[in-house]
């Protein structure tokens, strides 16, 4: 079967019993809604411009099939004629790689290349297509060696390819590649997690799903984090179940731990109140860094979680919360600031809990008699969690 006329369903199997489009596979966008990955509808669903995208790697297949001279040559045509987004490209070298057409895939690749698409993804997928092609492991290894031209700096780019290598169900690579991600920066992209959950499922890789679920708790605090947290406990939790209902005892006793520390919470500070008033909670860490509305995370990972404002009806209550799940030792200074409005009762309650989600979890309640002035609190964190050296704070702000 050529490239040109091959069926895909939705899963990426072939698809023989009914008509489908050229092409149609499943990918994380509708996770991630980003651009990262698009999602490629059946032409049927999709709108006019999925339409152009799909008819315009079609395009480019026949191109290849149907004309003249040497297969390089008319990839290189292809890349003359033809603007194919980053989307479309893939789109091509998918359909090769699922008709096992590696070779062609591998020369599709090269001519994007010489045509001027250099990539970090691309030099990724030529290695991979190169593998299964056959050819040489000294061609392999420059290949992988211009890859490092880009450098890993480039979370992005990153990205970009490891989303890429997971459309060629390269799971092991792209998971590695979100891990440099992990290195550089844990909590530069909501994405990274997103992305690690959806690639490690795929895989079914038992490692990848605890690790990224553990990620997905520990770093993901953006509104609706609620719902992602829950998540990550269930499946963790229920991976946990299956290896003890299995006998391996071990194995499900350091995956709970795992799962244990990764949903601590070492600080947590909450302010309530009643009425149309907007207070303010200003937390200021052992280090010097404050949090507060101005500036809602902090280099040391501290995090104003939720703050409700004046927005809601009078009659609502309201709170803002900071957490800092890995906590540093040392006293933290509390601020409590009436900004406007009215708060009836006069007074707002705060909660400052320690060691959350532990055994030695405790929480300490104090009423707060609002006025023109800020009321100014301090506790003390005994045992906080947190490494982070002074340098790497520096190095985060600048």
């Amino acid at each position: 079967m050529s490239a040109v006329t091959a069926k895909y369903s939705m899963s990426g199997s072939r698809s023989r019993q009914r008509p489908g489009p050229l092409f149609c596979f499943e990918a994380p966008a509708d996770v991630l809604r980003q651009r990262y990955l698009t999602v490629v509808f059946r032409p049927d669903e999709a709108d006019s411009t999925d339409r152009e995208r799909i008819l315009t790697a079609r395009r480019a297949l026949q191109m290849v099939a149907e004309g003249t001279g040497d297969a390089a040559s008319r990839w290189d045509r292809v890349f003359r004629e033809f603007l194919l987004s980053d989307d479309q490209l893939a789109l091509v070298v998918r359909s090769l790689h699922e008709d096992q057409q590696y070779e062609s895939a591998v020369l599709c690749l090269e001519s994007a290349i010489r045509a001027g698409r250099a990539a970090p993804w691309l030099y990724d997928v030529l290695a991979l297509q190169m593998r299964l092609s056959g050819r040489p492991s000294g061609q392999i290894a420059r290949v992988l060696k211009s890859r490092l031209d880009f450098g890993i700096s480039d979370i992005p780019q990153l990205l970009l390819t490891a989303a890429m290598l997971s459309r060629f169900e390269a799971w092991e690579p792209a998971i590695d590649t979100l891990r440099d991600i992990e290195q550089l920066s844990p909590t530069a992209s909501a994405e990274l997690w997103l992305l690690a959950r959806s690639i490690a499922d795929k895989s079914g890789d038992t490692e990848a799903i605890v690790w990224s679920r553990c990620g997905i708790l520990r770093y993901i605090w953006d509104p609706g984090y609620e719902r992602e947290h829950a998540e990550a406990k269930r499946t963790v939790q229920e991976l946990v179940a299956r290896l003890q209902n299995s006998g391996d005892e071990d194995a499900a006793g350091l995956i709970l731990s795992r799962l244990q520390s990764a949903s601590q919470i070492d600080l947590q500070i909450t302010l309530r109140w009643a009425g149309a008033a907007d207070l303010d909670l200003i937390i200021r860490d052992p280090s010097g860094q404050e949090c507060s509305f101005r500036r809602r995370t902090t280099p040391t990972l501290g995090r104003l979680v939720r703050e409700t404002g004046i927005a809601k009806p009078a009659s609502g209550t309201r709170e803002e919360v900071f957490i800092q799940p890995e906590a540093l030792s040392g006293e933290y200074e509390i601020a409590v600031r009436f900004a406007l409005g009215e708060v009836p009762s006069g007074t707002a309650i705060l909660s400052i809990t320690q060691a959350a989600g532990t055994a030695g979890e405790r929480t300490e309640t104090r009423s707060i008699r609002l006025g023109q002035e800020d009321t100014l609190l301090k506790t003390l964190v005994n045992k906080g969690r947190s490494q982070l050296p002074a340098a790497a704070i520096d190095d985060v702000q600048r």
